[in-house]
């Protein structure tokens, strides 16, 4: 059964960060835009709320208020990496300054994001769950949704799945790819908060996993972990422990701190896609693919890549896809190796110990490092063989 009513120009499947901005910057623009959210805000969601500074130019190009999302934000100098005895400070600049990370409360800034897309103009309806996308004529037309009241069938001109790293609408147009590394569990609680963790974070290596503790607003630490994949299940409680107790300076951190929340997450951590756009989708956010929540930049990305959506589809429809693609490279291209170079530090101990010994001794090595890792400079300025050279030599 079709519904007119609620047929759209853009129809957008998630009202998370990425499609409630992608919502938000085409609404204001005057497009008919349509969100819909499997389930209803405010919602928990699992994530180390650990976010880069250049959110902040993001939101700002959306028109949300830096008072409607900063008061219940905590701006953090940075996150110190830790590995045994080793150790560097992650901190970041651009070319006015130093710059802020921050802790988010996924809950409230989720929330407070949909809130202001639906204010600039875009539609949202929850407890509406994407099914299928329809086809016409080799191009999607929009979808097949599940509500409390039945399914029913969506038209709209463009398709954008921002739903997450479960992508469903990525599952049914046939584009999500197998994760072959890596792969980790992802899981997430709060806890009380540690004084001494007030302006900044936390990163710790273990063997075979790691801990961040991330501080948020209201006396309340994230504590949030990748552990690898276990051929033996146990439950999630019992490998959230096991994680804490098997790296002492976390365990020391949290001694006699009371959980506040459930243990969420559980899931692999990851998602693969074979291509980000075709005739008539769009992919935003962790559904267009993400390989691992270490450097924090998975708010940055998902606001970049919906403005990247947004200005592909404020033009003609003709190329919207190519153009897509071009802006989703030029974005993420050289941010997507230094991913990986860091990926492959985690996998090899010894080398993730010598290069934090060599970035403590190497101060404006490591606030280059850390800038691009950022998104305060360039990820290609740490890249060059000069780069890696300053971290790597004796």
């Amino acid at each position: 059964m079709s519904a007119p009513g609620l047929d759209c120009e853009v129809l957008v499947v998630g009202a998370g960060p990425a499609g409630s901005a992608v919502a938000a910057a085409l609404a204001a623009d005057g497009r008919d835009v349509l969100m819909v959210e499997a389930r209803a805000h405010p919602r928990p969601k699992a994530c180390a709320e650990y976010a880069s500074p250049r959110i902040v130019e993001e939101l700002r190009r959306l028109g949300l208020p830096e008072a409607g999302w900063q008061r219940d934000a905590l701006p953090l100098a940075g996150m110190r990496v830790i590995r045994g005895r080793d150790a560097v400070d992650v901190r970041y600049r651009d070319a006015v300054g130093p710059r802020s990370a921050w802790g988010l409360d996924r809950l409230i800034f989720d929330t407070a994001l949909a809130a202001h897309a639906t204010a600039s103009g875009a539609r949202l309806v929850e407890h509406a769950a994407f099914d299928e996308p329809v086809w016409t004529d080799g191009r999607v037309s929009g979808a097949i949704v599940s509500t409390p009241e039945g399914a029913t069938t969506i038209r709209s001109r463009w398709l954008v799945g921002a739903d997450g790293a479960r992508s469903r609408v990525a599952n049914r147009l046939g584009v999500e790819r197998p994760v072959i590394a890596p792969r980790r569990l992802g899981m997430v609680a709060h806890y009380e908060a540690d004084p001494e963790l007030a302006d900044h974070g936390e990163m710790h290596v273990g063997p075979g996993w790691y801990v961040g503790l991330a501080p948020l607003a209201g006396g309340r630490l994230n504590v949030g972990m990748a552990l690898p994949m276990e051929k033996v299940r146990r439950s999630a409680k019992e490998q959230f422990q096991a994680a804490i107790e098997g790296i002492p300076a976390v365990a020391a951190r949290l001694a006699g701190r009371r959980r506040l929340t459930p243990i969420t997450g559980a899931s692999p951590i990851g998602h693969r896609v074979g291509r980000a756009a075709g005739p008539g989708w769009l992919l935003v956010g962790d559904a267009a693919g993400f390989i691992d929540p270490f450097t924090g930049e998975g708010i940055y990305r998902a606001l970049r890549s919906a403005r990247a959506a947004a200005e592909s589809l404020a033009r003609s429809d003709d190329d919207v896809e190519d153009r897509y693609l071009a802006a989703r490279r030029h974005a993420f291209a050289a941010k997507d190796a230094l991913t990986w170079l860091v990926q492959g530090m985690l996998v090899s101990p010894p080398l993730m110990g010598y290069a934090l010994r060599r970035l403590a001794s190497r101060p404006a090595t490591a606030l280059r490092l850390g800038s691009a890792l950022g998104d305060c400079r360039p990820a290609s300025d740490a890249l060059s063989p000069f780069f890696l050279a300053q971290v790597l030599r004796p």
